[in-house]
């Protein structure tokens, strides 16, 4: 899992395993946006509240983890276990069958509200075992910019093709077994859960991570120093302007997709008037345009970057939740065929969405590092799942108690006009809101390849003892456009981190040589 190359080629089947992570990172959350709710309601037996309290409270359980299992997997090389597996790929082995068993008795019907919430719970935990450490592969293996946007455009292919299964198998499963067969759901959960176990467990074998210097003199790991470094290194992300920038974008790219996933099946079926399998097709034809597009977004954030990339996508979006609330409010004819477009501009703006947001995530280590001096992925991953499950879990558990609050009815095949009207204002104004945020956040993004290559060279500059008095005034603009600094506070002359919290920061490093038996 380790390699020992200063900078490795990356073959096809590299990039396919990488890629391949994201089968189940979103793969999992697209089975979960798209039909967990609908499922708690139609066959748990949970009603609106219930289903958004289960929801809200694992997430936010779960956010409070991932800075932690960022801090975790950052200096899990320190472990006899990580440096025989790797800080990363011990989580990858472990994980892997914890994912398969918690996924799948998700999906057991009728069991009640605590046996939801508890295995939501274990599910999260086991997905934030593997996921963390995955976040930070694209920056490990590579520091190329024009390799970390194509190993992104194959994660996102995989997503996206996860997407499409999850929007599509529940579809068939019900049309085969029957509307009222409550094995349907946990069919598909055994299917995708054994699937995503696979994926994982391809990542330890077939990708990889840097090697981090261990200063054996370094003090033995302290609880309550390492909370205390763990604080502080959550507050310094947000120190940086370009972390800043893209937190708003992603949270509210990502948020409006879960409050659009969380509530798309009730708008087609009891908004729109059409039934499950049909709510299923046009799901199934929403994620198949994500899929081609992804292609689409790779080539336009090359082309103009990734903030007018973000910008495009967020446009589609707004188009997509215009023409849904339209065909309702104005009782527009053709409505399948209305619907079909729709969902065919949704697609476009998720997949932008998807693409764009952990396109950049990859080179926000860059930029920290120019801040810091340090390489710091694992912490960033943290604190990004961390600000969206939080407020994720409060939007999400909102949808719940407004379709509660306006009278939805578990287990009906139909709704009474109130509950449509709630249904109508969580799908117009819950999503539109979130997604004017992602767009406001977008308006003075900076991180382009042309500033991206310019601030790794930069670095390197700095790395091989360059002075920073030789810096050229081009560079010395966009590292503070990019830092939110002053040039002369960067490159760790500034307060964010000090010597006595760095835990990884050795003079006479020994380097770790674990997991030198994976094969890559």
């Amino acid at each position: 899992m380790i390699n020992h190359h200063k900078e490795r080629p990356i073959s096809l089947k590299n990039m396919l395993a990488y890629g391949g992570g994201d089968f189940f990172g979103g793969g999992c959350f697209a089975v979960l946006g798209l039909w967990i709710m609908f499922f708690y309601t139609t066959y748990a037996g949970l009603s609106p509240a219930e289903a958004g309290a289960v929801i809200a409270t694992a997430r936010l359980l779960d956010a409070f983890f991932d800075p932690l299992m960022g801090y975790v997997t950052d200096n899990f090389y320190r472990n006899p276990l990580g440096k025989k597996y790797g800080r990363r790929g011990f989580f990858f082995l472990f994980g892997a069958p914890l994912i398969m068993v918690t996924y799948i008795i998700m999906w057991v019907s009728g069991m009640g509200f605590w046996y939801y919430l508890v295995t939501y719970i274990l599910f999260y935990a086991a997905y934030t075992l593997a996921i963390v450490p995955y976040e930070t592969l694209a920056a490990e293996m590579t520091s190329s910019f024009k390799m970390r946007t194509k190993l992104t455009g194959v994660r996102m292919f995989f997503s996206t093709g996860a997407a499409i299964l999850a929007a599509w198998l529940p579809g068939r499963i019900i049309a085969y077994l029957g509307d009222d067969s409550s094995s349907s759901f946990l069919i598909m959960g055994a299917i995708f859960g054994v699937l995503f176990a696979v994926v994982i467990l391809l990542l330890y074998f077939y990708t990889w991570e840097r090697p981090i210097p261990v200063d054996v003199s370094a003090p033995k790991l302290s609880f309550r120093r390492d909370m205390k470094h763990l604080f502080k290194s959550l507050v310094s992300t947000m120190k940086v302007r370009t972390f800043r920038q893209h937190v708003g974008m992603y949270l509210g790219g990502y948020v409006a997709l879960d409050v659009l996933g969380a509530v798309l099946a009730y708008y087609i079926i009891f908004v729109l008037g059409q039934n499950a399998v049909s709510a299923s097709n046009a799901m199934t034809l929403m994620t198949l345009v994500q899929f081609v597009c992804v292609a689409l977004f790779i080539f336009l954030c090359m082309k103009w970057g990734n903030g007018a990339s973000y910008r495009i996508a967020q446009l589609f979006m707004l188009a997509s939740v215009g023409l849904f609330i339209a065909i309702h409010l104005l009782q527009l004819p053709y409505n399948m065929a209305l619907i079909y477009v729709s969902v065919i501009l949704m697609g476009v703006g998720r997949s932008g969405t998807s693409y764009v947001c952990w396109n950049i995530y990859s080179f926000i280590p860059d930029v920290d590092e120019m801040l810091t001096g340090k390489r710091r992925e694992g912490i960033f991953a943290g604190v990004m799942t961390f600000v969206r499950k939080a407020v994720q879990a409060v939007a999400l558990f909102s949808v719940g108690l407004l379709l509660q609050h306006y009278g939805f009815t578990p287990k009906s095949s139909t709704q009474p006009a109130e509950a449509v009207y709630g249904i109508t204002l969580v799908f117009g104004a819950g999503s539109v809101i979130f997604l004017l945020i992602g767009l406001y956040s977008s308006m003075k993004f900076k991180l382009t390849r042309h500033n991206h290559a310019l601030l790794v060279n930069e670095i390197e500059r700095l790395k091989a003892g360059g002075s920073k008095y030789d810096v050229t005034p081009e560079t010395r603009l966009i590292a503070e456009q990019l830092t939110g600094w002053p040039y002369e506070k960067c490159w760790g002359d500034n307060n964010i981190l000090s010597q006595t919290d760095i835990i990884s920061s050795p003079t006479s490093p020994e380097l770790s040589t674990g997991a030198d038996h994976a094969k890559n």
